[in-house]
Order: C-alpha cells, then sequence, then structure tokens
C-alpha cells in the first residue's frame, strides 16, 4: 500500500474512531424537552413523570429539563424544536396534531420532514359518543336513525373545524354512508355540557364513564380503548371492520438530521422510563394506554397518520392538491 492509500485509511479510522467516542459519551449535559402547551396540562404532567425517569435512565444521568414553549395549537414549541441544533438535547413532546394534521393546511413555517422521529409513548383514546339515556346503543343503532333521519344527527367534536377528531368522525359516517351535522367546539367542557344539555345527540372525544360521567361511547375510533375495565364491551371501529381510525398519539420528535445512535440513546433511555412504576401509574390513571414504538416504527405511524389525514382532508375540501 503507498503512504497515499495508507494515510487515507488511517485518516477514515481516526473519523470512525472519533464518532463512536463522541456517540459514547453522549449525553454529556443536560437534556431539553419542549412541550408545547401550557404547564400544568395532561401533556406537560406526562413529559415531567418521563423527564425525571429518562434521567435515570440515559447514561451519565443528565439532567432531563422540561420548557414550556404554548401557543398556535402546539406549533409554537414544534417551530422552536425544528429551528434546534439537530444534537440530541433539544427534543419536543407532543400530541398528534400540531405534527400530523397542522402542517397540512400550509400555515405553519415546518413541515414532517423537519422532525426526526423519535418514540411514540402512548395513544389517546377516543370514542363516538352518545349521552347515556341516549336510545343509540350501537353503531347499527346510529345507521338505522341517521338513515331514518338524513342529516339531523348534530354531534360536536373537540378542536372544531378540520381536527383531528372532526376528521375521523367524518371518516366514520363516510363509511357507515350516512349523514350526520358536525357542530365545532373549542375544548372538552363545553362540548360535554352541549351533549349533557342537549345541545347536541353525539360528540367525538374521551368518554367519562369511568369518572362517573354520562358520555357513553358506541364505538372507539381510535386503535386502542382507556384501560378502565369499564369500557372493556365498548369496539372500536377496526374490530367492526370500519375504515375510520385515528391515532392520536403522544410522542418524541428531535430535529431532522439527529445522528442515528443519539436516537436510538434517547429511544432506549424513553423505553426504559416507560417501565418506570410512577410513570406507568401516571398513564394507567389518565386512561392513556402506553404504547411504545421506537424510531423505525414510530416513523411508519407517522407517516401513514399524516397520509390518512391529507386523504380525508381532500376528500372533505378542507385543502387542494
Amino acid at each position: 500500500m503507498n503512504s497515499s492509500k495508507a494515510l487515507s485509511w488511517a485518516s477514515a479510522l481516526l473519523a470512525l474512531s472519533g464518532t463512536s467516542a463522541i456517540a459514547d459519551t453522549f449525553p454529556e449535559h443536560a437534556i431539553e424537552i419542549v412541550v408545547p402547551y401550557a404547564a400544568g396540562g395532561a401533556t406537560d404532567v406526562f413529559a415531567r413523570s418521563l423527564a425525571r425517569a429518562m434521567s435515570a435512565a440515559l447514561p451519565n444521568t443528565p439532567d432531563v429539563v422540561v420548557v414550556n414553549a404554548p401557543g398556535g395549537a402546539g406549533t409554537i414549541g414544534l417551530t422552536q424544536v425544528a429551528n434546534a441544533e439537530a444534537d440530541g438535547y433539544t427534543i419536543v413532546f407532543t400530541t398528534s396534531s400540531p405534527i400530523a394534521l397542522q402542517p397540512l393546511y400550509g400555515r405553519t413555517p415546518f413541515t414532517v420532514e423537519d422532525f426526526a422521529p423519535l418514540a411514540q409513548v402512548s395513544v389517546i383514546p377516543a370514542a363516538f359518543n352518545v349521552h347515556m339515556d341516549s336510545d343509540i346503543r350501537s353503531v347499527d343503532d346510529l345507521v338505522a336513525w341517521a338513515t331514518a333521519n338524513p342529516g339531523s344527527f348534530t354531534y360536536a367534536s373537540t378542536g372544531g373545524n378540520g381536527s383531528g377528531t372532526h376528521i375521523v368522525s367524518e371518516q366514520f359516517a363516510a363509511a357507515l354512508g350516512i349523514q350526520m351535522r358536525h357542530i365545532p367546539f373549542e375544548g372538552t367542557a363545553p362540548l360535554t355540557a352541549a351533549l349533557m344539555g342537549g345541545q347536541v345527540m353525539g360528540t367525538m372525544q374521551m368518554p367519562d364513564m369511568h369518572t362517573g360521567g354520562e358520555v357513553r361511547p358506541i364505538v372507539f375510533l381510535t386503535p386502542m380503548r382507556p384501560s378502565d375495565p369499564v369500557y372493556a364491551d365498548i369496539p372500536t371501529s377496526t374490530e367492526l371492520g370500519i375504515p375510520a381510525v385515528a391515532n392520536f398519539f403522544t410522542a418524541f420528535l428531535a430535529p431532522a438530521g439527529t445522528p442515528a445512535d443519539r436516537l436510538e440513546v434517547l429511544s432506549t433511555a424513553i423505553a426504559t422510563a416507560l417501565e418506570d412504576p410512577g410513570v406507568q401509574d401516571l398513564f394507567e390513571n389518565a386512561n392513556y394506554p402506553i404504547s411504545y414504538a421506537g424510531p423505525e416504527a414510530f416513523g411508519q405511524i407517522l407517516t401513514e397518520t399524516v397520509a390518512s389525514n391529507r386523504a380525508e382532508l381532500l376528500r372533505m375540501g378542507l385543502i387542494s392538491q
């Protein structure tokens, strides 16, 4: 081997050695978890519990700090992370809408391509519901009533027009071949009050039977039910063969370009954190089923969720090609 080739090989080996050393020492200082919602909300509470458990699970036990960046329906916090250094030290813990839905409207300064999937943590269960006293007790009952009274069944969804709950409800109606009238509301409290007061006949939200409420589900339009046994006999749309499913995940993302080895370190720590008894109790008490998926698996989930949302928004005429 001539001297120039020997030098090239030596340089390559040195570079590889340096990369390995960097990976072995990550993380060397505190990691920041951006939460795109206000302090004290469910996402924030989950993030802080996970941060504590992640700190213990990460190499070198660094501090893991939660920073709230609310506003813009979650998009302000995601914008902050999209623009952060892609070194694994700034990540975001978010619900699905700011990443899998909001960018499709073309009004965010980022797209899904500006992020690296890190880990799915849980699935937020949501159902199509009626009042506890309603004569509609099943999907078949809903189809029969809506067929006999076209366009008269009114329902409300959290988040208003074009929200994830609105989109999957319209998928649900289209799959059943029925017409329903959507009444937009902002937030769960006014939506529930509207159902209790008879202003609407149904809702798309997480039901409240586990807390003694009167919002009764007839079908879950998410892959999972809440963990409380009171919902054990309520079917999912998948179980009924209805092609209307929404994945309202909570998940971690990193800036695009974050090294794969650092994503792996972080995702492994998240998986370990989800085994912490305190973390598990928190999710169980909230009735949010833990559903971990690492970078590759979550990347596939994210791709499928975005594609499904885009197709339905096009069908509904809420976006154009």
